[in-house]
């Protein structure tokens, strides 16, 4: 993801995960579990580019995460950035991503970026928020695979011979 094309693509990308975030978010809740679409957008996007591209987007992922949820912007913008940065550490691994390896990365990062926002804010109901977070997650990274598969697409074309 570089130049203006990977620009673009990433403000395009958070900028309608957020959409998405404000107004799918609740209606597509399953049994409690509630999308994060602007953490599926980070954590997809983070497996194709660098450390530090991986944290600028956390960081607007984050700013636009605490914009909408209009609560603590700092511990947003600290967790997203920090989950960014951890992505792109991730992708500097040089491993051959994947669906699969979307799946993954995408709910762990859920689970990073949420028990972060846990001891940074503490909840009420820290139970419930554990078990949110886990069925959360989950239900990320099965969105986030479709995602990705679209990213490669606009991003990694296949090369014709």
């Amino acid at each position: 993801m570089k130049g203006a094309k990977g620009a673009f693509v990433a403000i395009v990308c958070l900028w309608v995960a957020a959409g998405c975030q404000q107004g799918l978010a609740q209606p597509l809740s399953i049994f409690g579990a509630t999308p994060d679409f602007l953490l599926i957008a980070m954590a997809t996007m983070g497996l194709f580019c660098s450390r530090q591209t991986s944290t600028v987007i956390g960081f607007f992922a984050g700013l636009l995460q605490g914009a909408i949820a209009g609560a603590s912007l700092g511990s947003y913008v600290v967790t997203r950035t920090v989950s960014g940065f951890l992505v792109g550490w991730f992708n500097a691994m040089e491993m051959d991503a994947n669906i699969v390896l979307a799946f993954i990365v995408v709910a762990t990062t859920t689970l990073v970026a949420q028990f972060m926002l846990l001891f940074l804010t503490a909840p009420p109901g820290i139970g419930r928020f554990v078990l949110a977070t886990i069925e959360s997650a989950v239900y990320n990274g099965v969105l986030a695979m479709p995602f990705y598969a679209l990213l490669q697409k606009i991003l990694d074309p296949p090369r014709r011979l």
